[in-house]
């Protein structure tokens, strides 16, 4: 198992190269990209990095109910999936956010039977998998699919292709109020990468505005003030109890670092502090 990153916000400003150096100097084993081009990952290994995941195109198109968007998500899915099989990049990364949140979960998985299927087949046969984030999307509605085990349920008995698994993010889950240890008990053989990224909860802020999100002040960032996104080791998550799970299962890929804290988001020195602090609790655990 190996500790990688998604780039922040800041990280993107900067030269690819200087920021895998980085990466290196920092202790991270691996980097997720976004498009896969041969420059991209010849940069990202010639500084000792593997690539984590590269994010999957076209998938909103694909969750349209217009033909001919459908048709446009499918053929930016395989053309992206080509391209990291070609340069040996095995893990895609999306979410499932449909392209209506309104016509709800039920009608848009129904759309997703009939396109996701065929693209998850098409990226088995070159050994490629593509790996849902249970993020829900955005309120009101949390539209997304594959965010909670009800869904992985049903996406896996439709679709059992190796080409499809999970981005297991733990952070989701709990603030959702879905057992993260529970869920990744059942669904540790479909894990095929991981973020690290934690959620605390404000109990004060809880009391004051319940889940209804203040009234007088905007939220602070990563959040809705009574729950957050935050750096591993400062909210909820049992970091020694996932990474052993996922020992357990085989699980040798990467746990990627996610950094949506607001308290290390302000500029690029805030960025590299959460980084390093949110690599040095993770390396506790992992081996």
């Amino acid at each position: 198992m190996k500790i990688g990153l998604r780039i922040p916000g800041a990280g993107r400003q900067m030269p690819f190269d200087e920021f895998c150096r980085w990466c290196a100097d920092a202790g991270f084993d691996a980097v997720d990209i976004g498009d896969v081009t041969p420059e991209i990952v010849k940069t990202a290994r010639d500084a000792g990095l593997a690539i984590g995941s590269a994010d999957l195109p076209g998938v909103r198109d694909l969750l349209s109910i217009d033909k001919s968007k459908q048709g446009a998500g499918a053929a930016a899915a395989k053309a992206a999936i080509q391209a990291a099989a070609d340069n040996d990049v095995h893990i895609m990364f999306c979410t499932f956010v449909p392209e209506d949140s309104s016509l709800g979960r039920a009608k848009n998985f129904e759309i997703w039977k009939e396109t996701i299927p065929p693209i998850a087949e098409f990226a088995e046969e070159r050994n490629v998998s593509i790996a849902v984030e249970g993020w829900p999307g955005p309120g009101p509605e949390y539209a997304a699919l594959g965010c909670t085990p009800e869904m992985w349920r049903a996406m896996f008995a439709e679709c059992p292709s190796k080409g499809l698994s999970l981005n297991y993010d733990p952070s989701h889950l709990v603030r959702i109020g879905v057992d993260y240890l529970r869920a990744l008990n059942e669904f540790a053989p479909y894990v095929r990468h991981a973020h690290g990224k934690d959620t605390v909860f404000d109990q004060e802020a809880l009391y004051s505005h319940g889940n209804l999100g203040p009234s007088f002040h905007a939220p602070r960032g990563f959040g809705e003030d009574w729950w957050r996104y935050c750096i591993p080791g400062d909210g909820l998550i049992d970091w020694g109890k996932v990474v052993q799970r996922l020992e357990d299962e085989g699980f040798d890929g990467i746990v990627s670092v996610e950094l949506e804290d607001y308290r290390y988001s302000k500029d690029w020195d805030a960025q590299a502090d959460g980084l390093r602090r949110s690599r040095e609790h993770l390396a506790r655990y992992v081996r």
